[in-house]
């Protein structure tokens, strides 16, 4: 209280008289609010010049260096920018103009690697009056092998899968609904398919920066236009032999533009009754029953009317593409008239299919073993089409016939009951393959079809014929108890000491025709009727020997394949089951010392140019390959050389040899390798298959020549691989 009576009269003056020498506050806010206007004002004007000018000098670029292209360059002539090049020792190619050469824009320089054979960079170039200056330097990088040999994946051109780099080695403007693109481009032989591959990037003015859009893989053509269309479509091919197949997008004219993929595997439309058709047509394309879905498509189409939309009408092109593909093929003279069946079964024409074999019974084995090298595709085909029209009778018999074709005569007659099929439907089937007769010959309505040969689910039929399949290969594991869902006899044995039950996986099959993975269409029944001789061959495998034979007591087909239900000897963690000379172990295959490299004066072998002879070029060339995956100096390339076994083996049944390295023992500590890592080359030098620098190992090579396939470990667990 006596603190506030003693100064009220100071109080006072501090709030209703300023202190001599201070500014007012009303002052201040007029200040601050001046202040900020003309600095928004100066980012506003900056702001403009960036949009006109951004690679000029300016002070929102070093304080906010995110928000345009940070790369300056001096502007330059031609000359100048060529003896730039060659001061810096680059390798460049022929410069591109953009979007033409008579009213440039932009200039693009492609830089060379060393040997001039691939692209490592581009440089932009944007044009000021008689200069260029330099406005963006983009980084080329290879695509991955397994990327570009994706469409190979299901056919007889299939490739084992290695993640390789291919480089890109050439580039060129391509044609776009406005600006041009720029096309960068790469080609790889597989066998006898050649591959192109690459990137499309686009140039965009306002920003000068490249974007990419896509990239891409091809068995024909580079990406081209589609013609005759309102949308801008692009088509990728990727047809392999008489299999069509495109990819379709879609230009959305953004900035930068975007490719939109069309899908078949999306439906446009929730499931109801004025939509059947079309998920009915969508359904048949997903099963590649490309000229049915098509007919199918353009009648939902009329049914929706108003409501057909232009994603469904996206899709409708797409299945348009392939069935023009497909329905050309047929009408095409083909070599064969088991090509002509071909081709009518790829575009699913079972009817005319059938028609020709009927027609000429004499090539009635050999259409089964040309069909039995399609058989997924095809197999995809007649499943499809048989859930959008179950009695369907020419599907029904080319369904048997494919089982035929895979297992035997009597599987496809089982196959075929399954479906309740009507009597001319057998009938027809009978006239087909005569050794069906006896056993239809015993039925006398299509409704005994189905359940004449019904066994109970647990019930093993009994075998006294060896079987068609002659070796497997498998991964056994340990297990506590059977388990259920066995076809196996009532009762099963007890192990004895010593012994546990294993459940096999079969990842291969072999019979008469070659080694294949099993399908669906191989059931559990038939397995064991066709399996005699194989089952009482079946070793256990460790480290590349036989440990023991084990006894093999029930199967049962699984979503993956089959797998078998066994007792054998006791093992720690996964061991590999096949019969005795099924599998070529890696350590059984005739290895030599690694060829002598010649050598010119001064190099070594870790510069292929170097060599003298083309076979060492090439030899030379893998042997840097190596010391690339390994991660090794030319020095250690150099120790490591006299340590590599070699071999050469036909792994492709096409004559030429294939090259095999391995790291053998007593290494150098300096070193740090494990030995045993194998690559395989093409007789090309192309890399095949390679565990170098990986967590994974190659084992053993199972068959030869149409082609090898390769069983590899990996963290304790076995798969197989094609080559």
């Amino acid at each position: 209280m006596g603190l506030s009576k003693s100064h009220p009269p100071t109080q006072v003056k501090l709030l209703v008289s300023p202190t001599p020498g201070r500014i007012p506050w009303s002052l201040l806010s007029w200040l601050a609010l001046g202040s900020g206007a003309i600095f928004f004002m100066v980012v506003i004007l900056s702001g403009a010049r960036l949009i006109v000018d951004p690679y000029s000098p300016n002070w929102l670029k070093t304080a906010f260096p995110g928000l345009v292209n940070s790369f300056e360059a001096v502007p330059q002539t031609a000359d100048e920018i060529q003896a730039e090049i060659k001061a810096q020792n680059i390798i460049a190619g022929q410069p591109i103009a953009w979007p033409s050469a008579d009213r440039p824009k932009a200039w693009f320089y492609p830089i060379l690697s060393p040997d001039s054979q691939s692209i490592q960079a581009l440089w932009v170039y944007r044009v000021r009056g008689n200069q260029r200056q330099r406005v963006e330097q983009i980084t080329i990088r290879p695509l991955k092998e397994s990327f570009i040999t994706t469409p190979l994946v299901g056919t007889a051109s299939q490739v084992a899968s290695v993640d390789s780099d291919a480089t890109l080695a050439s580039v060129k403007l391509m044609p776009s609904p406005s600006d041009p693109w720029l096309l960068l481009e790469g080609q790889h032989r597989y066998g006898n398919t050649v591959m192109r591959y690459g990137q499309i990037l686009s140039y965009q003015t306002q920003s000068q920066r490249l974007h990419r859009l896509l990239n891409w893989s091809s068995t024909g053509q580079p990406p081209q236009w589609r013609a005759d269309q309102q949308q801008q479509q692009l088509i990728i091919d990727q047809t392999v032999g008489l299999r069509t197949s495109f990819l379709l997008y879609q230009l959305v004219p953004n900035s930068p533009p975007q490719l939109h993929e069309i899908l078949l595997y999306r439906s446009i439309y929730e499931s109801d009754l004025s939509t059947s058709l079309y998920d009915k047509a969508l359904k048949l394309a997903q099963g590649a029953v490309w000229s049915h879905s098509l007919q199918m498509m353009q009648s939902a189409k009329k049914a929706l009317g108003s409501d057909w939309s232009p994603a469904a009408q996206a899709q409708l092109d797409l299945i348009e593409l392939h069935a023009k593909h497909t329905k050309a093929q047929t009408e095409q003279t083909l070599s064969s008239e088991q090509q002509h069946i071909l081709a009518y079964l790829i575009d699913g024409q079972w009817k005319q299919a059938l028609s020709s074999l009927e027609e000429n019974p004499a090539i009635y084995d050999s259409t089964l073993k040309r069909i039995e090298r399609d058989f997924d595709a095809l197999w995809r085909g007649v499943t499809t089409h048989l859930q959008v029209h179950p009695n369907d009778e020419a599907t029904q018999i080319w369904g048997a016939l494919l089982v035929t074709a895979r297992q035997s005569s009597e599987a496809g007659q089982d196959w075929l009951k399954q479906k309740k099929p009507t009597q001319n439907t057998l009938k027809r089937l009978q006239a087909l393959d005569p050794s069906q007769s006896a056993a239809i010959a015993s039925d006398t309505t299509a409704d005994d079809v189905t359940d004449s040969t019904s066994a109970s689910p647990d019930t093993l039929p009994a075998t006294t014929a060896p079987g068609r399949y002659l070796s497997l290969v498998g991964q056994a594991r340990g297990v506590d108890s059977p388990g259920e869902g066995w076809l196996r006899s009532q009762t099963l044995p007890t192990p004895i000491p010593g012994q546990i039950w294993y459940h096999i996986d079969i990842q291969l099959l072999q019979d008469s025709s070659g080694w294949g993975r099993p399908t669906t269409a191989v059931t559990a029944a038939n397995f064991w009727a066709e399996s005699l001789s194989l089952r009482r061959q079946m070793q256990l495998f460790s480290s590349a020997r036989p440990t023991a034979g084990i006894m093999i007591h029930g199967v049962k087909a699984t979503g993956s394949g089959l797998t078998l239900l066994a007792i054998g000897p006791e093992m720690n963690g996964s061991a590999v089951v096949s019969t005795g000379n099924s599998l070529q172990w890696l350590n059984t295959l005739p290895w030599n010392t690694a060829p002598v490299l010649e050598t010119a004066p001064g190099s070594d072998i870790s510069e292929p140019d170097a060599q003298i002879s083309s076979p060492a070029n090439l030899e030379a060339s893998m042997v840097q390959t190596i010391g690339q995956q390994l991660g090794l100096t030319s020095e250690q390339i150099e120790q490591l050389y006299p340590h590599l076994r070699y071999t050469q083996l036909d792994l492709h049944g096409d004559s030429a040899l294939e090259h095999i390295f391995s790291i053998g023992s007593e290494l150098p500590s300096t070193l740090a390798i494990a030995p045993g890592q194998t690559i395989i080359f093409s007789s090309f030098g192309d890399v095949l298959y390679s565990d170098m620098g990986q967590q994974q190992s190659l084992l053993a090579l199972i068959g030869s020549g149409d082609p090898a396939t390769l069983l590899v470990e990996r963290s304790g667990s076995y798969s197989v691989i094609g080559l």
